[in-house]
């Protein structure tokens, strides 16, 4: 059992990616347990079963990549955002007895992956006004990336279901926002979240579901043979991506 320890918290890393997804379809604005079985379901009948859990996710963000992912019949290589992350608030983390959490993760999808990246761009535009104001001296590349590890690192992110109306009718995207740390749990989620993301960066795969590898791969292969793209994220993107956005 893969675990990190941080002051009285345990933080821990199943061997199977733990991932939920959000269901933003019409009535429901839920995020669920991924293998929940919903046909022919109502958002009631399926909160009453318990395969709910909230419209709220607040966590210590580890790492976010892209990904090119098909899921038929709806999604064909449609871009998402991967998000792994500690779990400190909300339902999700209600699973587990106080002081520790474990590492989770969901996709990001049209304009709810556009929410996040707005974020990344905040964070980028920060970095450069603190290098231009330090006098520029160090290489740009690497006081944005400590800055905005920095960043990324010092908050605690809110994805939380919103509803909207568009021309097929009402519908949820998922908000990102965030805030400072509230507690020492909280301090500690983060200090876990950024040893993750340099253990991933080393090439430990912590933040890597195969299925998901594969699938994206797979989308990657396709695309590039058919010369609709001319570059594609990578499978195992390891860079903070401030302020990129496809």
């Amino acid at each position: 059992m893969n675990v990190i320890k941080v002051d009285n918290f345990a933080f821990r890393i199943p061997e199977v990616p733990l991932r939920y997804r959000g269901n933003c379809h019409k009535e429901w604005g839920v995020f669920l347990c991924s293998n929940s079985q919903l046909k022919g379901m109502s958002h009631l009948e399926a909160k009453e079963s318990g395969l709910t859990r909230g419209k709220v996710i607040e966590l210590a963000l580890c790492h976010v990549t892209d990904k090119i992912l098909t899921f038929e019949p709806h999604y064909t290589s449609e871009e998402f955002k991967e998000i792994w992350g500690f779990p400190v608030k909300g339902e999700v983390k209600a699973e587990l007895v106080e002081n520790c959490s474990q590492l989770i993760t969901f996709l990001l999808h049209r304009q709810s992956k556009d929410k996040i990246a707005r974020i990344f761009e905040e964070f980028s535009q920060q970095a450069f006004n603190s290098w231009v104001s330090s006098g520029m001296e160090k290489p740009i590349e690497e006081y944005a990336t400590e800055e905005i590890k920095r960043l990324f690192f010092g908050k605690i992110f809110i994805f939380e279901m919103v509803q909207a109306v568009g021309d097929w009718g009402p519908y949820f995207y998922i908000e990102t926002t965030y805030r400072e740390p509230e507690n020492d749990f909280e301090k500690a989620a983060l200090k876990a979240a950024s040893e993750i993301y340099d253990a991933q960066c080393q090439g430990m795969g912590f933040c890597s579901d195969p299925i998901l590898e594969a699938n994206h791969a797979a989308n990657v292969n396709l695309l590039s043979a058919s010369g609709e793209i001319a570059e594609l994220p990578p499978v195992n993107d390891k860079k903070l991506k401030a302020g990129k956005t496809k």
